[in-house]
């Protein structure tokens, strides 16, 4: 090992070894700890089933080298910790791969930007988000087997047998292939191979059109596995195809600034502010998108180095921009992740030829950096800490404040409903992120302070914004809890038919959600307990059926058809009329 690459190395484990300290955050519950499946399913099952990857019935996560990883972090059993060491491994080899394929790639003397390029990996704090955060593992593969497939291509030069050749065409197909099943915006790879090959003369024609192949069939396996399913999420941005393609640019532009000037990151960007029409400052982070891939082609003849690594960049974040698929959000730390390494050697090509002043950029950057990315480690030690940290930098945050609502729901319920009422504050007024609040609302006001009056309208409210914002021919993911919450606080309110009514509706749309019938089946049960109207017993059997032909195993399921089983016995007993109404609410997992 050089002297140079152990020195990244440290600076890597000095700006993220703080993570090893830390926990479960945010998405982490739903893909690991909630995750039942996870311990359970066989590794095919991981990689082939998506209902596998999450607690949750959100398919358009598959993410299958994270489900795996995960697996085997599982089986370690060394906790949180194990899991955090195992993203802290994957950068120090995206750090290292990096490091080689920028000496092998740029033309000699390459040390400085490969130096400059790797160390901005090793330590910028926006790569936290893909590193600490362990939901964000799929970054991490898709960035270090990328730059193996780039590092195979460029070997493929010194191959002097045909053998040798062939052997680097498949390791860089195999690695694209495999990049792509960590992330699919590895798909920009053959992109950025080809124009290595135009501005800097490699890879080789021949490894380009392997990176694609192994590009194009995961992107093929993508599609069967998820039985076509679209990469598309929900529109957070409204207008034309020119307006789309303006936030797009001015996402692109903030990510950049960030890059430049990370002093104040959020896990949380507000991204909501095209609700009240585009801001004066979208336009300045559109042109200096915009001149930047004007500065790329302009370059392309008198430097091509300088005018790779900016196309370089761009490419890798063109997944990440909405240009091409359009995404929940404009701007993320883990997007950037890629941009480090080619911004990164973009900075250092300066220093070529100047020994001294690149040992003393380098360890500016370290001093600068490394504290920034100690710090933003730091605050994903739990939940509390992560969204402190980012009411800290975007006070108006509707998902930090339902956060820190989720996090004092177990030990708070006045802070917890404190936290509400903050996010409904923040919420721009038609927007989605007020229909999740106003869920959230709801749910809270009819589970934990028993105003079931009071969460009748706020549940409403949130359904018919849910509704608005359908932009897909079936409901979005929110819809069924939000229903099952409505439906049980009608029933509370002996509104039974208005409630049945809304489960059937639902249930139209989305024949195969196991929570609707459920819910269908523990309302209409808790009816029959209270009048014993015979039809309600009936329904409660109905929709119990159904919940056990889509969950067999559940336990919830399992435990609501022993107590159906037994009121029917109890109904068919000729010394037993009715059964006497019990205490409580609906006894069904509802919208928990």
């Amino acid at each position: 090992m050089s002297r140079s690459l152990a020195l990244l190395l440290v600076a890597a484990l000095a700006a993220h070894g703080a993570g090893l300290r830390n926990g479960f955050v945010y998405d982490d519950h739903r893909f690991i700890t909630a995750n039942l499946r996870l311990a359970s399913a066989r590794p095919a099952e991981l990689v082939l089933d998506p209902t596998t990857q999450t607690a949750d019935n959100d398919r358009d996560v598959w993410r299958p080298l994270r489900a795996l990883g995960h697996r085997l972090d599982l089986q370690a059993g060394l906790g949180a910790f194990g899991f955090h060491l195992h993203s802290v491994i994957v950068h120090l080899l995206a750090v290292a791969l990096g490091y080689a394929l920028l000496q092998r790639l740029l033309p000699p003397p390459a040390e400085a930007p490969a130096l400059f390029g790797a160390l901005v990996l090793a330590v910028h704090p926006l790569g936290v988000e893909a590193v600490g955060f362990l939901s964000s593992r799929g970054d991490e593969y898709a960035l270090a087997f990328s730059l193996l497939a780039l590092l195979a291509a460029v070997r493929l030069a010194d191959a002097r047998t045909r053998s040798g050749a062939l052997a680097w065409l498949l390791a860089a197909a195999a690695s694209a292939f495999l990049a792509c099943l960590g992330k699919e915006s590895a798909a920009c790879l053959p992109l950025i191979a080809l124009l290595a090959c135009r501005l800097l003369g490699r890879p080789r024609t021949w490894a380009v059109v392997a990176l694609g192949a192994g590009i194009v069939a995961a992107l093929v396996m993508r599609q069967v596995v998820l039985a076509g399913l679209s990469p598309a999420q929900t529109t957070p941005h409204g207008g034309d195809l020119v307006a789309q393609a303006g936030w797009a640019l001015y996402g692109t532009g903030r990510t950049l600034l960030h890059v430049l000037w990370p002093a104040s990151l959020s896990v949380d960007y507000v991204q909501d502010a095209w609700v009240a029409g585009a801001p004066v400052w979208v336009r300045p982070f559109t042109l200096g998108a915009v001149a930047l891939l004007i500065l790329a082609l302009a370059l392309r003849r008198r430097a091509p180095v300088p005018a790779f690594l900016l196309g370089w960049a761009l490419l890798a974040y063109l997944p990440s921009s909405s240009l091409l698929v359009t995404l929940r959000s404009l701007v993320s730390d883990r997007g950037a992740y890629p941009l480090l390494l080619p911004l990164g050697a973009l900075a250092g090509l300066p220093l070529v030829g100047r020994p001294r002043a690149r040992a003393v950029g380098a360890g500016l950057l370290v001093l600068l950096l490394v504290p920034l990315a100690a710090r933003r480690t730091a605050a994903f030690h739990d939940d509390a800490s992560l969204w402190r940290a980012t009411l800290r930098e975007e006070p108006r945050s509707v998902r930090a404040h339902l956060g820190l609502a989720q996090a004092a729901a177990a030990r708070d319920s006045e802070v917890q409903g404190l936290e509400l009422r903050a996010a409904l504050a923040v919420a721009a007024p038609g927007s989605r992120q007020e229909a999740t609040a106003l869920f959230a609302w709801g749910d809270w006001l009819l589970r934990v302070a028993g105003r079931t009056a009071e969460a009748v309208p706020a549940l409403e409210r949130a359904l018919l914004l849910l509704r608005a914002w359908r932009d897909r021919a079936w409901p979005l993911a929110d819809e069924a809890p939000t229903v099952a919450s409505l439906a049980e606080a009608l029933t509370l309110l002996g509104r039974h038919g208005e409630a049945d009514a809304l489960l059937v509706a639902a249930l139209a749309e989305q024949p195969g959600s196991v929570l609707l019938h459920v819910q269908r089946a523990g309302l209409a049960l808790w009816q029959w307990e209270h009048s014993g109207e015979p039809a309600a017993l009936g329904t409660a059997a109905s929709a119990w059926k159904a919940a056990e032909r889509l969950a067999p195993d559940s336990q919830v399921v399992l435990a609501l058809g022993q107590r159906i089983s037994q009121s029917l016995k109890d109904a068919a007993s000729p010394a037993q009329g009715s059964t006497p109404a019990t205490d409580g609410g609906p006894a069904t997992d509802g919208g928990s």
